[in-house]
């Protein structure tokens, strides 16, 4: 028996080019992390895919391909592998100067801004581009005014987890989202059991989203008009009703 060893260079595993290789059982090849005690590199969808094949991977930057063969080419992303169990990829440092119409594309698989994936950027910037690559739904957490970022956030009062259920529901300015119809979108403020069905009153127009509570009082919202940011509402623990925050947006 044979075995390898690092820096070792295969071209054929039991007569098959290793080309011609493309999975092991279920699992593409491109995702596998170690054989035996051989790590071999692969790029991932998102943070999350990276922590399932790589329990225990510490927060950082990370290398991430959201379309894998498609045309979104590979890139950084910031990755917070410690909260709830970790798996957040950032898709925005939310802040002055930046703008509803120039930043919030969900939509789109492009990027926005400057310094992008900086989770301490001095300026503003989004990556939509991330959502190329996740099943839906996802969580979406908007959290208010940290002056740096850090992880173990569960017990932050000034933020929002939303359950969304496809991307049509994702805040885009250009565009109207039904963010009331089925189980399109939920909300919670913690890591406890069971989400919340959004207010009957949440309504989005293609320059604002505004989603509100089971009570009908508002959530943390977008708005295009007048350069707001984003909106602290009563509905939210410390809540105060007040625009002009600054928003980390974190996707899982």
């Amino acid at each position: 028996m044979s075995y390898l060893s690092f820096g070792q260079t295969v071209e054929k595993i039991s007569g098959i080019e290793k080309d011609a290789i493309n999975q092991i059982g279920s699992v593409s090849i491109d995702l596998i992390g170690k054989i035996g005690d051989i790590t071999i590199s692969g790029i991932c969808k998102n943070c999350k895919e990276i922590l399932f094949y790589n329990p225990g991977s510490p927060d950082g930057v990370y290398s991430i391909d959201p379309d894998g063969s498609g045309a979104i080419e590979p890139f950084d992303c910031y990755c917070d592998m410690t909260t709830d169990g970790g798996g957040w990829t950032m898709v925005g440092n939310y802040k002055s100067p930046a703008t509803y119409e120039e930043y919030i594309l969900a939509r789109s698989d492009a990027s926005y801004g400057t310094d992008v994936g900086n989770p301490n950027s001095t300026n503003g910037w989004t990556d939509w581009r991330i959502l190329a690559g996740v099943e839906w739904p996802i969580e979406f957490v908007l959290i208010l005014d940290r002056p740096t970022f850090s992880s173990s956030w569960e017990g932050v009062n000034a933020k929002v987890i939303y359950r969304v259920n496809n991307r049509n529901v994702m805040p885009n300015s250009g565009t109207v989202q039904d963010l009331v119809s089925g189980s399109n979108l939920y909300y919670k403020f913690y890591f406890t059991p069971g989400w919340t069905d959004v207010g009957s009153s949440s309504r989005s127009e293609d320059f604002y989203w505004y989603p509100y509570t089971s009570g009908n009082q508002y959530l943390i919202l977008f708005h295009g008009v007048d350069d707001l940011l984003t909106y602290y509402g009563f509905g939210v623990p410390g809540g105060n009703n007040t625009w002009h925050h600054s928003a980390r947006m974190l996707i899982r």
